[in-house]
Formats: structure tokens, C-alpha cells, sequence
């Protein structure tokens, strides 16, 4: 991601020296990697800051795009992306590797949409190349924009070289369609790239693991093994993605072997999830313990097992130490968080770490966090709080936000805020039959025998029933 130039070796300031080490824009991306890289995520976010200031003051930012490219990199890294946004929009002529930084800052802070959001607006003025075209499709995969990804992968194979394009967007893509279940369209794809490259098998495993499919993820690995392709840390890190509790203990104990206590944070990551997944909070917290040099995700997933296991408690402790740390919490945190906040009823508490992430972090809330919120306040019997919350959302709700006003009403047998949400939802998603029949269940269960038939009969009226078509494309 960094452009590196030929420069004389130099290291990070200290956090506040703003100029301690001479540099010019030459120099200034490997020294923001080098910032970025330092040990302690405090001070890390603390030496970039630092030589962000000093590039103003010397001209070298926003002028240099491979320095300014860097330095969006660097911020995202440490943990701090509302700055990453801020030296992205500070650009006069973003480059296609400026959108290319910014869309991986975006997506690896939990952010894709946005991503998606932000490229949209953008083109019109920027030609993708294999990289960008590759974040993009990592993009949509994590935001379930099959569609995308779809358009995305022709207009690669139309405009960018075959070999130049499968090098850098394949694995994206076999992840995307395997994770989709689409294993023919994996394969095509995985027979243009290059099969002694353990990226490409990675991305296999990966990709079947996610979308829950553990035989042809374990099969991939076998074959991989068979063709005597060398795993790698992320073989294993996909490989876990298919595990249960005896194999993925298995794999727990070849990585210590293997690697001891210096595996990488990357593989002390997916254990966590591992062991989450499969309800064993006390293994994933055992194995967080055990991290070294742990990051923003490691924190995110210990989170989020807790959220998840219904640990609300644990979930805001944890929250609590990870600021004390130095860590700054993304929207992944913001996210799982208020998951656990909801599961365990702590709406106060929600609430209130909902306006901190807004007001003093500067986190522009998702649709799945305001949804959170909305169920939070509904489930507590304060539907008119929920009601007023979502006419003051920053976008406009979704069917989830409405779903979850349906849901809670539903729990209450509050009639009159179910009818609200119904009949948002007819508008949003008029084809989800499942909205009709729960809106039909409450006027029955309240004794309204004619509106619930009035309802059902709706579901006939516009064919609910039946499937919506789908067409057959080929991939490549």
C-alpha cells in the first residue's frame, strides 16, 4: 500500500518531537509505515500524528499523494480513521491509489458500505485499476453487494489485462463467490490464477469456511497439501474458519509448536473467533491474554464474544480498558458493544456509549447501529423513544431498523407502534411476506379479527408467495 522511495534509513519520532528526524516527501511514506509499526498502538497513533503535523509545517502534506497516500494508511492502521477521512478529503486530486487506501481504511475499520458509498460519488472521476478494482470487490463482499462485485469483476475483465487483473483481484473474487456458495464460479476463477501461490488457496478455504461450507473448505486445504503448496499464517487463520471444537483445538496446539508465543496477532485473532463461535468465552479469553502486541481487532472479537454469549457487563469493561490502553475503538467496537447492550437489556448503558461514540469519538453511526439502538430502546417497552430516535437518524432507516420496531412491538403487544413500522416496511420491502404475517399475528392476538384478515388477504393481492426470479449469468 505504501509507495516507497529511495531515502536514507531514519525512524519515527517520538510521540510530541514533531522534528526531531529530517525528511522530505521522498522519505516521508516509509517513515509513516515505520510510525505505524511501532509497538505500542498509543504511541503509534501519537509518532503519526506527529510527523503529520511536521509535513504540513515543511509542505510535504497534502502536496506529495504517495506521502498524503501514506499517511491515510498510517492513521488507519493506528487505530484512528476518522483522521485517515480527514487527510483523504484534505486532497485536491485524489489518485486512484489515494481511493484505493481509503476504501482498505473503510472496510478494515467495519465500515464497507461507506466504502461503496464513497466510490459511487467518485466514479465518474477515477478509472480503476487491478488494485482498486481488487479493494472494491473485498468491499462488497463484506457489505453483501453481490451485485457489485458482479459488475465489478466484468468491468475488470474488459478493461485490465487478464493476468495483471487475476494477480491482484482473484482472491478477492474466489472468497467472494465462494462465500456465496458459487463453487464453479470459485474454480473458473481460481484457473486463472496462479496455483503454487498459497494467496490464491487461502482465499478458497477462506471463502467456503465463511459461507459455512467446512467440507469443501477442509477439501480445498487437503488438495492444497497434496499439490505440496506451503501454508502459510493465513492458511491457518482460514483454515479455522472451518473448525469446530476438536479440530480447531487441534490447530490451537500445531500453532504453539509451530510458532510458540510469537505467533502473530493475526492467528491469536482467529483462535479468538474460533473459540466465540463455537461458545467457549473462556478459551477465546485465555488465548487473549496470550497476545503480545494486540490490536484493534483483537479487542473488537473479545468484544464481541462477550457481546454475543451474553456477557453485557464483561463487553463494557472490556470497552473501558481498551481506551485505557491507548487503543481507539472503530465501529466494529461501536457495533458489538451495543449488540451486547441489547442482548442484555442494558439500555441505559447503550445509550450512552452510543451518544460517546457520536459526540466525543466522531463515529458516524451505520444503519446496524442505529437499528441496535432502536432495538435497544423498542425491547425495553420504550417504543416512543424508539420512534423519535429513528425520525432523528442521520439516513434513511432501513427494513432492519423497521423490523426491529415490528419485532419489539410484537413483544409488547403494542398495536398502534406496530402499525407504524408495518407500514413502513410495505414500503421498503413490500415483497417480505414475512412482515404481513407478523403484522396479521398482532392484530389477531389483540383481537382485531378483521384487520389480521385484511393483512393476509394483502399478502395475495401483491403474490407474495411466490419466489422472485433469478437469472443465470456467466462469470467469466
Amino acid at each position: 500500500m505504501f509507495e516507497h522511495h529511495q531515502a536514507r534509513p531514519t525512524s519515527p519520532p517520538a510521540a510530541g518531537d514533531r522534528c526531531s528526524v529530517p525528511f522530505d516527501p521522498f522519505s516521508l511514506p516509509g517513515i509513516l509505515h515505520s510510525a505505524a509499526s511501532s509497538s505500542s498502538p498509543g504511541s503509534a497513533a501519537a509518532a503519526v500524528s506527529a510527523l503529520h503535523a511536521a509535513g504540513l509545517k515543511l509542505g510535504a502534506l497534502p502536496s506529495s499523494l504517495p506521502a498524503s497516500n501514506a499517511l491515510i494508511s498510517a492513521y488507519s492502521y493506528t487505530g484512528v480513521l476518522p483522521s485517515a477521512l480527514r487527510a483523504f478529503r484534505l486532497l485536491p486530486h485524489p489518485s486512484t491509489a489515494s481511493y484505493t487506501t481509503v476504501l482498505s481504511a473503510l472496510s478494515r475499520h467495519g465500515r464497507p458500505q461507506e466504502a461503496l458509498s464513497l466510490f459511487a460519488a467518485s466514479a465518474p472521476a477515477v478509472a480503476p485499476d487491478a488494485e482498486l478494482l481488487s479493494c472494491l470487490i473485498s468491499c462488497c463482499r463484506r457489505a453483501s453487494s453481490f451485485l457489485l462485485a458482479r459488475a465489478a469483476h466484468a468491468y475488470g475483465v474488459k478493461n485490465v489485462a487478464a493476468l495483471v487483473f487475476y494477480a491482484s483481484a482473484g482472491p478477492a473474487l474466489v472468497a467472494l463467490y465462494a462465500r456465496h456458495g458459487k463453487v464453479s464460479a470459485a474454480r473458473r476463477v481460481f484457473g486463472f490464477m496462479d496455483g503454487e501461490d498459497v494467496v490464491s488457496w487461502n482465499a478458497m478455504i477462506g471463502g467456503f469456511a465463511s459461507a459455512e461450507k467446512e467440507i469443501e473448505a477442509w477439501n480445498c486445504f487437503r488438495e492444497m497439501r497434496m499439490r505440496g503448496v506451503r501454508g502459510n499464517a493465513r492458511t491457518a487463520v482460514a483454515v479455522l474458519g472451518a473448525c469446530d471444537l476438536e479440530s480447531g483445538r487441534q490447530v490451537h496446539g500445531n500453532i504453539m509448536r509451530s510458532h510458540g508465543g510469537g505467533s502473530k496477532t493475526i492467528l491469536w485473532n482467529a483462535l479468538m473467533t474460533m473459540y466465540s463461535r463455537v461458545g467457549c468465552v473462556s478459551d477465546a479469553e485465555q488465548v487473549f491474554s496470550e497476545i503480545e502486541r494486540k490490536d484493534v481487532v483483537s479487542w473488537n472479537v473479545m468484544i464481541g464474544t462477550f457481546a454475543k454469549n451474553g456477557y453485557g457487563a464483561r463487553a463494557l469493561y472490556f470497552v473501558d480498558a481498551m481506551a485505557q490502553c491507548g487503543m481507539q475503538p472503530d465501529s466494529v467496537t461501536f457495533t458489538a458493544v451495543l449488540m451486547a447492550c441489547c442482548h442484555c437489556g442494558l439500555v441505559d448503558e447503550g445509550l450512552a456509549l452510543f451518544q460517546h461514540f457520536v459526540s466525543v469519538a466522531g463515529l458516524v453511526p451505520t444503519m446496524e447501529q442505529c437499528a441496535c439502538v432502536v432495538d435497544l430502546l423498542a425491547r425495553a417497552g420504550r417504543c416512543m423513544e424508539a420512534l423519535e430516535f429513528i425520525s432523528q437518524m442521520p439516513m434513511k432507516p432501513n427494513a432492519i431498523v423497521w423490523g426491529a420496531l415490528l419485532s419489539a412491538s410484537r413483544m409488547h403487544h403494542n398495536v398502534e407502534f406496530a402499525r407504524i413500522a408495518f407500514e413502513q416496511l410495505v414500503q421498503v420491502e413490500p415483497e417480505n411476506s414475512g412482515n404481513f404475517v407478523t403484522m396479521s399475528n398482532i392484530y389477531a392476538k389483540a383481537g382485531m379479527v378483521e384487520d389480521a384478515k385484511r393483512v393476509r388477504m394483502m399478502i395475495d393481492r401483491v403474490e407474495l408467495a411466490k419466489p422472485s426470479g433469478q437469472s443465470c449469468l456467466e462469470v467469466v
